[in-house]
């Protein structure tokens, strides 16, 4: 028996209908865009106020670029959802995060969290499509994007979406994306079982899609590649950065285990460089 945050689930041999599931054909989300019932579904039940998982990528991102300081960045949350990536970099100290959704609703959560722990002129939101962004060229010094590209509905729509990402990236400036990998080797399966075990019984139906709807490295390359304005780009395994006590601390007292999980190789990162003008 493994006991998750509901109570007691039985490991069977395909407890959650993994095994049945295709993840070597990409199926694409039902739609880009969550329906109002949807989106305040998944505020209510991602938005845990004490879970580490976008705390320890803004971690992360502060670590990869701690040569340059991220308080000394404008970077764009794109697709930002509830938007706790950026207020992660805002209490990181970031000099000002621009909140980036599709849905009002997501928008409107992120800026209400934001305006409970910054003053207003840190940050900034943006209400559009991902590809037809309401930004002028060359604006932000860092782009990141959490766990949302899965969401788009073809490989077309991704080089869309980077070559946006691209054009409001000031000159030498970066592209971090970080989202879960499609795969199906048994590693990748048992780390999802164990990932889903520690997941709300309620969301769970909201996160297989996710998975089978994930881009390869494979393709995340492909994409990149014809990406107009590279200078350089890497699609890795994502992995656990190096921690402090304090953040080793919260992570031991996140009662979401499984989302240490999204640090391992069921997830990926796509770091692109802007070249020079």
């Amino acid at each position: 028996m493994i006991t998750n945050i509901e109570g007691p689930v039985t490991k069977d041999a395909d407890p959650f209908g993994l095994r049945k599931l295709d993840f070597i054909n990409r199926i694409p989300e039902r739609t880009e865009m969550f329906s109002n019932l949807e989106a305040q579904t998944y505020i209510d039940g991602c938005d845990y106020p004490k879970s580490v998982d976008d705390l320890l990528l803004a971690w992360e991102i502060n670590e990869r670029f701690n040569h340059i300081g991220i308080e000394h960045m404008h970077i764009l949350d794109a697709m930002t959802g509830p938007g706790r990536l950026g207020s992660e970099l805002l209490g990181l100290g970031a000099s000002h995060i621009t909140f980036h959704d599709g849905h009002n609703i997501m928008l409107d959560h992120a800026r209400k969290k934001a305006l409970e722990l910054f003053q207003p002129d840190r940050f900034s939101t943006i209400l559009s499509p991902v590809d037809t962004l309401k930004v002028q060229d060359n604006t932000f010094d860092l782009v990141v994007c959490h766990n949302s590209t899965h969401q788009l509905e073809n490989a077309e729509k991704l080089r869309k979406t980077l070559t946006e990402f691209m054009r409001v990236t000031k000159p030498n400036g970066w592209i971090v994306i970080a989202d879960y990998q499609r795969n199906w080797t048994p590693k990748f399966i048992n780390s999802l079982e164990e990932r889903l075990i520690w997941t709300r019984s309620d969301i769970i139906p909201l996160l297989l899609p996710t998975f089978q709807a994930a881009f390869t490295k494979e393709e995340f390359n492909d994409a990149v590649e014809v990406t107009p304005g590279v200078l350089k780009w890497l699609v890795f395994d994502a992995s656990l950065p190096t921690l402090s006590l304090e953040m080793l601390e919260k992570v031991e007292q996140d009662p979401v285990k499984g989302h240490v999980l999204d640090f391992s190789p069921i997830s990926c990162r796509v770091c692109i460089q802007k070249e020079t003008i």
